[in-house]
């Protein structure tokens, strides 16, 4: 009697077993990978036509990238003590510098966006030639070098913005 309730608990056993391994997947079948996402960061896209001929096609995003892409952005940020507070005057100064030089202002985009006065300011410079833009930028670099609440980048996207 024991053997027959051991060997039925081990018939049970390899039962169970065998109905587990015929739910897995095979070895020898195929398995779909998902592909990995580009991130959206190319507005134009190169396609080859059925001819062979290479056309571009502009995503439907692509124009509100390029609205979007910036040639400049201050960014003063806060390390838990606040922006810095000679900074606003210091590009208030340069800027007036500018439209003084100019003729007419150099405009940009001012973000708020954090609690303790965190902001960006986004500039196109559309208004500059791309010397009179590297020029300025030259300048607004000079004047917060090696200022630790100040980052400066360069055509991005204004992060911050809604």
């Amino acid at each position: 009697m024991k053997s027959f309730i051991i060997y039925s608990s081990l018939a049970l056993l390899m039962l169970a077993g065998s109905c587990k391994s015929q739910k897995e997947t095979p070895a020898s079948e195929p398995v779909a990978v998902k592909p990995k996402q580009q991130p959206a960061t190319a507005p134009v896209s190169t396609t080859i036509s059925a001819t062979g001929a290479h056309e571009e096609v502009t995503t439907p995003d692509a124009s509100k990238q390029i609205e979007n892409m910036y040639r400049f952005i201050v960014s003063f940020i806060s390390i838990s003590e606040g922006t810095d507070r000679t900074a606003r005057p210091e590009l208030d100064g340069i800027l007036a510098s500018w439209e003084k030089k100019m003729g007419k202002p150099i405009t940009y985009e001012s973000v708020a966006w954090g609690r303790e006065g965190e902001n960006d300011f986004c500039f196109k410079l559309n208004e500059l030639s791309a010397e009179e833009q590297q020029s300025f930028v030259n300048e607004v670099r000079t004047a917060f070098k090696n200022r630790s609440l100040i980052q400066i980048t360069e055509n991005e996207p204004c992060m911050h913005k809604r």
